[in-house]
C-alpha cells in the first residue's frame, strides 16, 4: 500500500506558541508541517528529507533566514519559500528570486493560506 505524497511544508520560526499554533493551522489534508526553532534544525530537515515549501522567520537564534533560504534554492532552485518578518520583507524575498514570496508578520491566516494553496499547486519535479 502506498501513500500519497504529502505537500511537505518546513516551518521555521522560534517562537514556539507561534510555531504550534500555524503548525496547527497549515497542517491541512495532503500536508504534512515539519517545525523546527532554527537555522541548524532546519538544514538538518532538509537533509534528511523532500521539502516542497519553506516557510521561514528572517531574524532566527542562530543567524539569517534569509542566507537558510538561499542554501535551500542552491539544492532547489524551483522551491517555494515564504519569508516572515514583522518587517515589509518584499525587497528581501525578491532578492531570493522569483520562487520566494514576503509575508508579514502577524500574518493573516486566510492570506497564509491562500498563499500556501497557490504554492502547493506545484507540478511534480
Amino acid at each position: 500500500m502506498m501513500a500519497a505524497n504529502p505537500f511537505v511544508i518546513l516551518y521555521v520560526e522560534d517562537d514556539a506558541l507561534v510555531r504550534e499554533t500555524f503548525a496547527e493551522l497549515l497542517a491541512a489534508a495532503g500536508r504534512q508541517v515539519v517545525c523546527v526553532a532554527d537555522g541548524a534544525g532546519a538544514r538538518e530537515a532538509l537533509r534528511e528529507q523532500k521539502v516542497n515549501l519553506l516557510m521561514t522567520d528572517i531574524e532566527l537564534p542562530d543567524g539569517s533566514g534569509l542566507d537558510l533560504a538561499r542554501e535551500a534554492l542552491r539544492h532547489d532552485p524551483a522551491l517555494p519559500v515564504i519569508v516572515c518578518s514583522g518587517h515589509d520583507s518584499s525587497q528581501a524575498a525578491t532578492s531570493l528570486g522569483p520562487t520566494a514570496h514576503p509575508l508579514r508578520k502577524p500574518f493573516d491566516l486566510d492570506e497564509l493560506e491562500a498563499l500556501v494553496d497557490r504554492l502547493a499547486i506545484r507540478p511534480p519535479a
